[in-house]
């Protein structure tokens, strides 16, 4: 599967081919929803940055041959205070991204390397929180970072991971939530989690006042992109959308495939604001 959108190649593009660089392929898209005034969601990405406005929507095209960072971030803790944790948390992801910027691949311990973010952003959103003296706030996340077409994935909280490949469509973070907790000791079986209250209450997420712990996180055994499309989503997307209809949507569209997820997640309710980022190489 090739997004269309590549297919029209800009000169930059065309400079890249006969240089002989592969590109990554980036489709990103993000709302508030239906319900909601503001827009607590923020995202990430290499040579693009941070979310600046309630509503974005576009594609760009990423030299694979760079250390490249795709992030959703799910803020919490009231319109106000959940916008500015998942800024935090993005703008902090940019400073240390761009410590490896047009950097290609070297030797690097990237769990220390996301460790020390994930703690650094931890701060300070625990320092905003104290400032404005507010009861409770923070962020989700789901980070791919992509270093020599081999993906490496870290999620926080309920911000959600997808791997899609020959037709399939496959979780690869995993919800830190009660409902995926209580699932795992048997208290729960997959439908009682699935639709549970506790499937909304986080057991992690950055901002936590537990600075002594650290904010703990799940990460995926790195594989290849080649042959693959990942999505990057917050719980917007699929607290309206099933899988199978994730699925159906990126396939119908190769041209801009996050702007078609946002708008099934809106035309299904629209109960949250909704981030997508699909990645294709």
């Amino acid at each position: 599967m090739v997004f269309d959108f590549l297919k029209k190649k800009s000169r930059n593009e065309e400079d890249n081919s006969q240089n002989n660089h592969s590109v990554i392929l980036v489709s990103v898209s993000t709302n508030p929803g239906r319900i909601r005034e503001e827009n607590e969601d923020n995202f990430f990405v290499t040579g693009i940055g941070y979310k600046t406005s309630k509503s974005a929507s576009f594609n760009i095209n990423i030299n694979a041959d760079f250390i490249s960072f795709f992030s959703v971030f799910d803020g919490m803790g009231g319109e106000a205070y959940g916008e500015e944790a998942s800024r935090i948390a993005a703008e902090t992801l940019k400073e240390f991204a761009d410590k490896l910027s047009g950097k290609k691949a070297k030797k690097i311990n990237l769990k220390e390397f996301i460790e020390r973010y994930i703690s650094v952003a931890n701060s300070r959103i625990c320092d905003m929180i104290i400032q404005n003296r507010c009861k409770r706030s923070g962020c989700t996340m789901a980070l791919v970072v992509i270093v020599n077409g081999a993906v490496y994935t870290f999620s926080v909280g309920d911000s959600r991971i997808y791997r899609i490949s020959a037709g399939a469509i496959e979780q690869i973070s995993e919800d830190q939530t009660l409902a995926v907790k209580k699932l795992k000791a048997n208290i729960y079986n997959e439908e009682e989690a699935r639709t549970s209250s506790d499937a909304h209450k986080l057991t992690s997420y950055i901002g936590s006042d537990d600075r002594g712990v650290g904010v703990s996180f799940h990460s995926y055994a790195p594989f290849p992109l080649s042959n693959s499309v990942l999505l990057l989503c917050s719980d917007g997307l699929t607290d309206m959308c099933t899988d199978k209809e994730i699925l159906d949507t990126i396939y119908a569209d190769s041209v801009s495939p996050s702007a078609s997820l946002v708008k099934e997640a809106i035309k299904n309710g629209g109960e949250d604001n909704v981030t997508c980022v699909v990645i294709n190489y």
